[in-house]
């Protein structure tokens, strides 16, 4: 049973990097303009229900337009989330809220701005999904005021799919006083719950209501489940619950809690709030909670936080920390999976500098075991076999000790100070470590955040998610089939490869090109013969040092949407896999 929920959760951490991972730190740019907690969490929802829909409809196309349009289907529905469906051309033929709509052509609609959304939507078809933007009246409210609306829209086939929500809802959970990584946390312990209770109901249950198992419980987080009838079935921190009428519970402030998280529950998952004993604290005495809710089998399952008890101030960081967060939290990942099965050869690669899956710049692998004894380390190998509490940081912080209160299956971020082995001196830098814990070992990656204002000129774009997107898309193509992967590269009307100025190029470990999504006669050219306008030479900053986790390259080229041979400053985002180099950028 635990095998099992270690593998469910495995697969929770890899998913979460992608859905919770960039909260854990606050970013340092555009802070204020951009959505609150809440509605970033509402955004996620929006974006699973359009990939469930897409996933469905791949299949069977006439059954699931048939249950987008059932409004008492959960997988399409959720409050003011619903899925609609447009041809390319812009007539509707699917909507999850106003059926009749079906056979409009939406370029006959405009909103309550003016904007006329056929040109809206025929005009951002993308592979990758991109967020639009209309006003339109909110079926959770019941009026036909028009509200603000952001859409999520992936063009899938000859198809446009799309889940809107609407920011600002009055009635949202304020979230923005939670720490990002207890966020992240609580949904994996969720998910992974929820995987236990479908493989053995008795287990899962007995292994949510033991306190020492770090799957369901880490202070004051633990997980609870009630049925759809209306009971409960599993609690946390207070078993002597189970059996009792989940109606029965009402907090200070009057909320009954079966009427909040069971009436109004979600597949999806959905953020609730009432007051609550904290477990941490050890009294009676009741403090807010805000609480991640998910159904699912008839149940619902939940995870929360008491956000007043304790505030983690983290620092802002720059978009290219985040960015470097994210591959050693993959690089931790993979360590810890080949040391599972492998664990010789796992340390032999860890310990080699030229593995560029466990070297990248400053990232390297170090492993713990139970008792906080180094077994690996990827920059200076001659401290394994050394005890961890008896190592301090340039700041006199004792490394065993922040090691051991930080163990936990999801990751957790630590601060510490520490030699960079990318500058190679002795003096400690400020160094983001991410601990993941395995099978009784500890597999951490840190980075070195840029300081001194670093993050001026790094704004996040959406054109940087595409290029990260498009570089993914032809990697797993190239893996199932090189040739046809090349073809639909060269096609420059293959969307999965090509948006306006954007296309993708694949190169050799030697810099050589292969396939190129703009210029076909450029292939079997050395990209070390090419020097930009600038000087740079194009074979040393893709080749001399490739990157398995990606990385950002600048340079000068002509930009194909312009159609001029004059080139222009391009960024592009460079990654390696199977012995090639997979390129795509954006002219900014």
């Amino acid at each position: 049973m635990w095998a099992m929920a270690v593998a469910a959760l495995a697969v929770t951490l890899v998913a979460a990097s992608a859905y919770a991972q960039a909260d854990d730190y606050p970013t340092c740019v555009g802070e204020s303009a951009g959505p609150g907690a809440y509605d970033r969490a509402r955004q996620a929802v929006a974006q699973q229900m359009l990939d469930r829909a897409v996933e469905a409809f791949a299949l069977d196309p006439a059954t699931t337009m048939s249950q987008i349009q059932d409004p008492a289907n959960p997988l399409y529905r959720d409050d003011d989330m619903y899925v609609f469906i447009l041809d390319k051309s812009g007539v509707m033929v699917a909507h999850g809220a106003t059926p009749s709509l079906v056979g409009t052509d939406i370029h006959t609609l405009i909103d309550a701005q003016g904007t006329n959304l056929g040109e809206l939507f025929t005009d951002n078809h993308s592979a990758y999904g991109k967020w639009l933007e209309y006003w339109w009246p909110n079926p959770a409210t019941a009026t036909e005021e028009p509200e603000l609306k952001i859409t999520w829209a992936r063009t899938y086939g000859e198809y446009q799919f799309a889940v809107g929500m609407y920011p600002g809802t009055p009635g949202g959970v304020y979230l923005d006083d939670v720490d990002g990584q207890t966020m992240r946390i609580i949904y994996g312990m969720v998910d992974s719950a929820i995987a236990a209770f479908a493989a053995d109901r008795d287990s899962g249950v007995a292994a949510i209501q033991d306190p020492a198992n770090p799957l369901y419980r880490d202070g004051e987080l633990y997980v609870f489940a009630h049925s759809h009838a209306g009971r409960s079935v599993a609690h946390g921190t207070n078993p002597e619950q189970v059996g009792s009428d989940s109606y029965s519970f009402v907090d200070k402030r009057g909320v009954n809690l079966g009427e909040l998280i069971l009436d109004d529950r979600s597949v999806y998952g959905k953020w609730h709030e009432y007051w609550w004993p904290n477990p941490a604290t050890e009294t009676d005495e009741e403090e807010r909670k805000v609480a991640w809710v998910k159904s699912y089998g008839g149940h619902v399952f939940g995870v929360g936080a008491y956000p007043d008890a304790a505030v983690t101030q983290r620092m802002a960081l720059s978009i290219h920390d985040k960015e470097r967060q994210e591959a050693a939290w993959q690089m931790a990942l993979n360590a810890a999976e080949a040391f599972q099965a492998d664990p010789a050869s796992a340390i032999s690669a860890i310990q080699d500098p030229d593995n560029i899956l466990y070297h990248d710049g400053e990232l390297y692998v170090t492993v713990l075991d139970g008792d906080a004894v180094i077994v690996a380390h990827g920059a200076n190998p001659a401290l394994v076999g050394a005890d961890s509490f008896a190592l301090n940081d340039a700041r006199g912080t004792n490394l065993g000790e922040i090691f051991a209160e930080n163990r936990s299956p999801y990751g957790k971020w630590l601060e510490y100070w520490w030699p960079n082995p990318a500058t190679a001196t002795t003096e400690g830098e400020l160094k983001l470590a991410i601990m993941v814990d395995r099978g009784g070992y500890t597999f951490k990656v840190g980075m070195y955040p840029e300081q001194d204002g670093a993050c001026a000129d790094d704004a996040y774009s959406e054109e940087r998610r595409i290029a990260k997107a498009m570089v993914d898309a032809a990697i797993a193509a190239y893996a199932d089939d090189h040739a046809a992967a090349a073809k639909a590269i060269a096609d420059g009307s293959n969307p999965l490869y090509r948006d306006g100025e954007m296309y993708v190029v694949v190169l050799d470990m030697n810099a050589t090109m292969v396939a190129h999504g703009a210029s076909p006669d450029l292939v079997g050219t050395s990209n070390y013969d090419i020097v930009d306008v600038r000087g740079a030479n194009l074979g040393e900053l893709f080749a001399a040092d490739p990157s398995a986790y990606g990385k950002w390259v600048e340079y000068w080229w002509p930009n194909p949407a312009t159609e001029t041979p004059e080139p222009e400053r391009k960024i592009s985002w460079a990654k390696s896999s199977s012995g090639h180099i997979f390129v795509a950028g954006y002219y900014p």
